[in-house]
Parts: structure tokens; sequence; C-alpha cells
């Protein structure tokens, strides 16, 4: 399954008990000098098989992969302490890295040590290059070809056309994308992130609306026809329309919101050159080209260029990326808590 996000994770779930510091396959731990976390299914067997020996070649450092989930990293952070991390550098949905960030076990990345830095996107660059965003699963509208008569051109038709009523599918609160949701109805109808009140009332127009923990959960409702319009990860609609589902994914007007994968550098890194090596290899523009095809990922580096075929897969690419939502989590985070207890309240 080409799934960027959900999907893969539940599988992860399974293997970050069992399958943490897995070495890369004909080197000893002794010769280790760089851990390297990623996410278990889909994406540990291509950081197994593709990255990982490319960049060994390329760079010259051995690696030993850690998979798991956000979660386990920053628990084996916060264990380790920040005077001595388990980790170099370390990849996580942005608004979990926010919350490190804030502790203080991350600093910014230097540009003459990370040359593709220059090449990122200036959006996915985090202010004093203190972390990136290396990859991009854009969000949008997934909706039945077959079952929706006018199909949706903006969030806004969400609230708009009569048809979706009943019929929208959403994330639960748990979800990071459902967050997103929340925040950017802030943005749209309160004119600001912070308009949260405002957002809760806008979403309980839409009522009801069916809720799914993962994009999977997501894809499974829409090829069922449980509902026929969706907020979803693109990934998620391309892998539905390689089986055959007629799906169709839409560029809301307003911009996309995005699962970022944030790379960050450790204040007190083990082996921060290779953390720098390592950082410049995921953004290089070919291996950017690479995760597009093989998850229907957004490039983060100007420089990289996407085959026409490609490009339809991967609708958010080029100056396209300049329509991706962006918020402050550091705001966002204190209140956590208090949405999730309210959402799991009121959107009943």
């Amino acid at each position: 399954m080409k799934n960027f996000s959900r999907r893969d994770c539940l599988q992860a779930m399974a293997a970050a008990a069992g399958t943490s510091a897995l070495a890369m396959p004909g080197m000893s731990l002794a010769a280790q000098s760089l851990v390297v976390n990623t996410y278990g299914g889909r994406w540990e067997k291509f950081w197994r098989s593709d990255l990982m020996p490319m960049f060994t070649k390329s760079a010259g450092v051995d690696t030993t992969l850690d998979v798991g989930l956000g979660k386990n990293f920053v628990a084996n952070l916060r264990a380790a302490g920040a005077a001595k991390p388990p980790y170099s550098i370390l990849m996580v949905n942005e608004n979990i890295a926010s919350l490190v960030r804030a502790e203080g076990y991350f600093e910014p990345i230097p540009a003459a040590k990370v040359p593709n830095l220059a090449n990122a996107y200036p959006i996915l660059r985090n202010p004093d290059d203190n972390g990136v965003r290396g990859i991009v699963s854009t969000i949008g509208i997934g909706y039945r070809k077959d079952l929706v008569k006018t199909p949706p051109k903006s969030w806004s038709d969400l609230w708009s056309n009569p048809e979706f009523k009943g019929k929208i599918g959403l994330y639960q609160i748990g979800n990071t994308a459902a967050m997103l949701f929340l925040l950017m109805t802030a943005k749209l109808y309160g004119g600001s992130q912070d308009a949260i009140d405002r957002a809760f009332v806008e979403i309980k127009k839409l009522l009801p609306f069916t809720q799914a923990d993962w994009s999977g959960t997501l894809s499974t409702m829409l090829t069922r026809g449980d509902v026929t319009v969706a907020v979803i990860d693109f990934p998620e609609i391309v892998a539905l329309q390689k089986k055959g589902v007629p799906v169709e994914m839409v560029v809301p007007t307003e911009g996309v919101l995005a699962f970022e994968q944030s790379f960050n550098v450790l204040k007190n890194a083990p082996a921060k050159e290779e953390a720098y090596k390592y950082l410049d290899f995921i953004l290089r523009a070919d291996v950017q080209e690479m995760m597009a095809k093989e998850f229907f990922t957004s490039p983060t580096n100007v420089r990289s260029r996407l085959s026409p075929e490609l490009a339809k897969d991967v609708p958010v690419s080029g100056e396209r990326m300049k329509s991706i939502f962006q918020f402050d989590w550091t705001k966002v985070n204190p209140q956590v808590a208090a949405i999730t207890d309210r959402w799991n309240r009121e959107m009943k």
C-alpha cells in the first residue's frame, strides 16, 4: 500500500516494541556512527532497502535503524536526557517536534554544513533553521466521482453543498489531521488560528459527520460509500485510484493541509557531523523525487522535478507548495488537552 501516513503506523505499533536499534545488514553495532529513526511498515522497508544503502554509499556513514513511533522516539529522548541523547538527528511530526524543541533538545541547523537546506522551500524551514520539514504529505478533499453530483472546489463547499450533509468523513481529534482542520477552520472563519471557539461553532455545523482514526479507515469508508467526501491525505486517494476506486482529489482554492515530518539536529548529538550529512542527503532533489515515487509525497527541494505522470499523483509541488497552511504549534500545544476534551464532548 503506497501510503505515507497513517495505515503503516498501525503496523508500526506492533513492531515498535521489538525492532528498536535494528542494524543495517552486514554492519556490526560496534562500527555504527549514526542512529536513524523511521516508522514501521512501508517506511522501514524503503529506508532499509533503498535509502540507507544509498546514503552509506554516498556519504560513507554506517547507520543503525531505530523503528517505532513518534511517542517511542520522544520517550527515548526524555529517558536519556538532553545531555546524552540516543539520537543525533530525529524525524517526527512537526507538532511533536515543537514540544521537544521547547524542552531544549534541538539546535539550529548550520547552512554551511547542510548545503541542500538552501534548496528547501522557505515555508518548510523553521525560524533560525531550528528544524526543517523534510517530508510532506498534503491533505485536501477526496470524493467519490460516481456519488457526488457537484465536485467540491474549496473547503467552504463542505459547508455550502447540501449533498454533503451527513456524508462527510473527518479524522478523530487524536489524529494530527483533525487538529490541522480545526486550526484551518479557525483561520478561514475567524481570521486566526487562535479563533478556536469560532472553529468549533463552524465545524459543529457540519454534523452529523463520520470520524475516522486513520487515513486507512477513511479510505475504507470512501470505498464502501459510507462517506462521499472526506478530508484526507492525497497519497490515500492515489492508492485508492490505483485499486480502481472511483475517487478524485481536490486541491482547495484556499490551500492545503499537510502531515509534515520534521528533521531536527540534537544539541548534544553523539554523531553531529554524520547527522548533517544525513539531513543533507534527505533534502537532496533526487532523494525527494525517490520518496515522491514511493509515497506520493510532495518534494521539499525546489530543484526536484516530477514527471508529468507522477505530477498527476502529487498535485501539490513546485509553486503550489506555497499553498500549504502553516501553524504555530508552540501556541497550539498548551491547548491540546482542552481542545481534545471539548472535541470529544461536542462533536457527536
